[in-house]
């Protein structure tokens, strides 16, 4: 029987990603003439409605009475997909290895900001998230440790991450700080004296250190970005304006 090929190994790894993924589209920053061209928002999809990505159906509106199996096995389906990454990294050759890692480091980077916004902004966009809180929260929790595994399991170089969609060493910096200074550095790399000056800024005494700890952490993703990526990566949707 033959291999799959490089294309289909990584479509293989997409179930396991996107299955049982909550999301919602919120409708301030897409405009009403924009809603109304998009048959996918006219015939399947509302706006700031829960939706749950099924493994069988697709896209479809959450329910509370929805079986919870699903969202509490996502955390092995993530993790089988670490195991088929490892294994294809010994049988493929270096070059296909990484363009695939690449590929499937932007996509969980992506999850992991969309996650972590749709969480944070629930709030504002659903009227009652008293039964929906909890599972953003904890697929949430659940892409953060994904993304740490990749990084950890195949990124042991600092310089060798991609910034992915956004910075993604920013985003280590402010969620990963302990695994963040385990990885090495290359010293002729522009990352490495940024992180050095950075991480003695930390330990230096009086007014410096602490004007560099209480500077406000900024969001790490925007309103129209985060509703930008979820329209993109769910629906191919791009140029809203």
């Amino acid at each position: 029987m033959a291999k799959p090929s490089l294309h289909q190994f990584y479509l293989d790894l997409m179930p396991n990603l996107l299955r049982e993924l909550y999301f919602f589209i919120p409708e301030t920053q897409i405009p009403k003439d924009i809603i109304a061209k998009l048959d996918v928002f006219k015939k399947h999809i509302g706006l700031n409605t829960v939706y749950v990505i099924d493994y069988h159906k697709g896209p479809m509106l959450y329910t509370s009475d929805r079986d919870a199996i699903e969202i509490t096995i996502k955390s092995s389906k993530l993790e089988k997909n670490l195991f088929n990454l490892v294994e294809k990294k010994s049988a493929a050759n270096p070059i296909e290895f990484t363009y695939i890692l690449d590929k499937y480091f932007e996509l969980v980077e992506t999850l992991f900001y969309i996650t972590d916004w749709m969480y944070t902004k629930i709030g504002a966009h659903i009227k009652d998230v008293t039964h929906v809180k909890d599972l953003f929260y904890l697929q949430f929790v659940y892409y953060k440790k994904h993304f740490e595994a990749v990084v950890k399991t195949f990124y042991p170089n600092r310089a060798t991450i991609p910034k992915g969609n956004f910075n993604a060493h920013k985003m280590m910096d402010t969620y990963f700080s302990d695994i963040n200074n385990s990885l090495k550095v290359i010293a002729t790399a522009p990352e490495t004296s940024n992180a050095i000056v950075q991480n003695k800024s930390l330990h230096t005494t009086p007014k410096t250190s602490k004007k560099t700890v209480k500077k406000t952490k900024k969001p790490l993703v925007t309103e129209v970005e985060a509703e930008r990526l979820l329209l993109h990566t769910f629906f191919n949707i791009d140029n809203l304006n």
